[in-house]
Formats: C-alpha cells, sequence, structure tokens
C-alpha cells in the first residue's frame, strides 16, 4: 500500500511539474494499457453476466414482494431446511437441516462407491461441474448472491445432493430415521422445498444425477434428465407423477427449478382435462332430463320473486351479479346448482401437494347447467403455503405465465364467504379437512 501510495503521489508531482499531461512517460503508458486491459476483462465478465440474466429472466428465483410476504411471512420462509443462497446464515433456526445435509452427502456417494479414494474423486467431479456454471447460477437469482465462489459452489453441492438423496430415499421407500428424528420434518421439508424464495437451478440437480452412480435405477434405462424430473414428480404426485411417461414428461432443459416443474403440470394437467361426456342413450333421454331440470327448478322460478322481499337478511341471496362477481357457494346452492367432485377421484381427497395434481388439477367447469364440477382439494398443514407459493411465482414471472393457480384461489375466495359456504362445499366432499399432521412425504 505504501508503495502504491509513492506512485500516486509521484505521478500527482509530475501533473503539477506539466510532466504527465500528453502520456509521454513510460510509467503512464504501462498504466494505461493495465487499466485497459482491466477495463475490458470487467466489460466482458458483466456482458457475459447479463447475458445468462437474459437468459434466466423468465423464472428467476426472487424475494416474495413486501405486500405479500407481511401479509403471511411464515407461508414464503423456510423451517427446516435453507435451498439457495437466500435464506441461509440463520443457523439456530434451520440448523438441523444444515446438520442432515453433509449426512446425506455421504449416503448419497456412498451408494455406488464404499472406498473413500473414489467418494473423494465423486465430490470433485461435483465441485468442477457445479464450478464450470456458476456464473450461469449466479444469475438465476434476481439479486447479487453476496458469496465467494467457494462458498457459493459448495452450497450448490450441498443442496442438490440433498435434495437428489432425500427424493432417491423417497422413491425406493427408504427409512430416514435421521429426518424422522424431528416429528414435523418430514412435513416441513415437503413444504420448504416448494418455496419460492428456496430454490437452485434445475441443471445443478441434472448435473449432479449425471455424476452420481444410483444402482436402486440402472435397470430403468432413464437418462439423468429424465431420471431426475421423474423423482422429483413422484416426490410431488405419488403414484400420479410415477406413471408420466413420454409427452406427459416435460424436457428438463425447460425446468428452472422444482417450484417451476409443479406449476408446470398442474398448468398441463388442467388444460388437457375435459368433463366428461354425457351419457344418454339417445335423444329421448337428453330431452327428458333436460325436461326434468326444467320442472325441478319452475317452483323457484315462480316463487322466488315473491317470496324474496320477506325473506330475512341473512336468507337472502342477491338478486344479480355483474359480470365478474361469482356467487357464494351457498348462494348457488340456494339457486339449485350442485357441486360435484371428479369422476374418478376415488372416496377420499387426494393428500399433500398432489392434491393440487389431483384427478382435476384446479380444474372449475360447468358440466351440466345445474352440476358444477369443483377440484377435490384437502385442507392442510401444506395447502396454504403451497398455493401462496405457486401464485407469488406466477406473479414473480417476467414472461406472461398460466396464472392457472391465482384464478383458481380468486375464485374460490368468492365462493367461499362464510361457514356455511365451506360447509356446502365440504357436504359435496370437494373440499376435505386434514387431520392436522399433513400426512406423508407428499
Amino acid at each position: 500500500m505504501e508503495e502504491f501510495d509513492g506512485v500516486i503521489a509521484r505521478r500527482r508531482a509530475m501533473a503539477r511539474g506539466g510532466g504527465g499531461g500528453g502520456g509521454g512517460g513510460d510509467g503512464i503508458t504501462v498504466h494505461v494499457e493495465q487499466m485497459a486491459r482491466g477495463l475490458m476483462q470487467r466489460q466482458e465478465a458483466a456482458a457475459s453476466d447479463e447475458q445468462h440474466r437474459i437468459m434466466a429472466s423468465s423464472h428467476r428465483v426472487s424475494r416474495v414482494p413486501a405486500h405479500l410476504r407481511d401479509a403471511n411471512a411464515d407461508a414464503y420462509t423456510p423451517r427446516f431446511v435453507a435451498v439457495g443462497p437466500l435464506h441461509r446464515g440463520d443457523a439456530r433456526r434451520l440448523g438441523a437441516g444444515e446438520r442432515l445435509k453433509m449426512a446425506y452427502l455421504h449416503s448419497l456417494i456412498s451408494r455406488g462407491h464404499s472406498d473413500q479414494a473414489r467418494q473423494l474423486a465423486v465430490i470433485e467431479e461435483y465441485i468442477r461441474a457445479v464450478a464450470a456454471r456458476e456464473r450461469e447460477a449466479r444469475a438465476f437469482y434476481s439479486e447479487d448472491v453476496d458469496m465467494y465462489a467457494e462458498e457459493f459452489i459448495m452450497m450448490l453441492v450441498l443442496d442438490g445432493c440433498f435434495i437428489i438423496e432425500h427424493l432417491v430415499n423417497v422413491a425406493i421407500g427408504r427409512d430416514e430415521p435421521s429426518l424422522h428424528a424431528t416429528p414435523f420434518a418430514p412435513v416441513q421439508l415437503s413444504v420448504d422445498l416448494i418455496l419460492a424464495e428456496n430454490q437452485i437451478p434445475f441443471f445443478v440437480l441434472v448435473d449432479l444425477v449425471r455424476i452420481t452412480d444410483l444402482p436402486e435405477f440402472a435397470s430403468t434405462g432413464h437418462p439423468p434428465p429424465v431420471l431426475i424430473v421423474k423423482l422429483v414428480l413422484y416426490y410431488l404426485a405419488g403414484e400420479k407423477g410415477r406413471d408420466m411417461v413420454g409427452d406427459a414428461l416435460p424436457p428438463a432443459e425447460g425446468v428452472s427449478h422444482i417450484l417451476h416443474l409443479l406449476h408446470a403440470m398442474i398448468v398441463a394437467a388442467r388444460t388437457k382435462w375435459e368433463p366428461p361426456p354425457r351419457i344418454q342413450d339417445g335423444a329421448v333421454l337428453g330431452t327428458a332430463q333436460d325436461g326434468a331440470r326444467l320442472l325441478r327448478r319452475l317452483p323457484l322460478l315462480l316463487l322466488v320473486p315473491l317470496l324474496y322481499p320477506i325473506l330475512p337478511e341473512e336468507s337472502k341471496w342477491r338478486a344479480s351479479y355483474g359480470r365478474e362477481d361469482v356467487p357464494s357457494a351457498s348462494d348457488l346452492k340456494r339457486m339449485w346448482v350442485r357441486f360435484k367432485k371428479p369422476r374418478g377421484g376415488g372416496a377420499a381427497a387426494v393428500t399433500g401437494i398432489a392434491s393440487v395434481m389431483g384427478p382435476v388439477p384446479l380444474a372449475v367447469k360447468l358440466a351440466h347447467e345445474d352440476k358444477l364440477r369443483l377440484p377435490q382439494l384437502r385442507v392442510e398443514l401444506r395447502t396454504a403455503p403451497l398455493l401462496l407459493n405457486l401464485m407469488a411465482f406466477e406473479q414473480s414471472a417476467a414472461k406472461a405465465e398460466a396464472r392457472d393457480v391465482s384464478a383458481y384461489v380468486s375464485f374460490m375466495a368468492k365462493m367461499v364467504q362464510s361457514a356455511e359456504d365451506a360447509g356446502a362445499l365440504a357436504a359435496a366432499e370437494v373440499e376435505a379437512e386434514a387431520d392436522g399432521s399433513g400426512g406423508g412425504e407428499g
């Protein structure tokens, strides 16, 4: 530092004496070249970073806006494990999850390699693979990641291996005693892995799976990108996810992170669903059914205008609704609209995260004039954070995304205005309440 200060002092003296104005001295010329090379390198790096940001801009991970977070802060905050850089550093609150990452790294590399020399080589390959895409991974986040390269790379390796090991354990039905040592941990982990702020790039998972030896899946013949997509979908949706093949599987290169994959599958399932066709044995049956519906409605159509003025306030419903209005569930029931759960849904509502990927994921359709088919949704610990984070993802996407979840939540919020409304939907088994435990892994 003293030598540098001396150089600056001499140059200032030269400037005062008139010797440094035009760059005639050799020392000045060398300094200009060094500055030019440094600036050249910096602008090239900045241009590269900006290109990565543009490529990742459609689904970059960003913090949930304050106006959303302030209302439901717990719904967007991990409570067991931090994934990625946005929630690192809270060792007291997330210490159990951090300790588990190291154990899971050892478990993952031990699946195909028992000797320590080979395990060390695998870890070196992990680090090289992530380091090769460090700049691309940093651009994945909307805010600058204030971490040294070594720290950032190590974080992605540990987080990625932890997720892969957990997905594999769930897929093969292997017990996880360290995870289950804390009773709430499995359910909370299933929530933490779909939080909008708690994501790592999906390409990190793909690259790590390429390197990892997983003997349990060697016979499937799935290439690493397909395997990791199937593992995530099974984790999210159980057997429904396991059964997805071929065109039903989104390409891994088009997936930004786990929450993005979940949202893509919800949208795809909803857009492909159509109400079951009407079962008719001929035109006579169709006409008879239409006539029966009209006769059933006649008393309502004739008596309501006469009785409405004398009904008590709590028994009235709005006589008319604007184009943007949705009647409440109890109002619709009084209008003789029947609520139906989707066919093929089984006797009980789908549990866990799979509840939004059920037989009719978030699809609301009027199957007949008097029959409204609604998805069967199980209300439990995960339901609120799941829907809120999916909505946050939809609102944060730079490109125009399908707003399926936001539209569904808005529709149901208008439908359910009171306990009577909730009761009407629960009676139709459209809405079910869980026991509070949250079920299994999801």
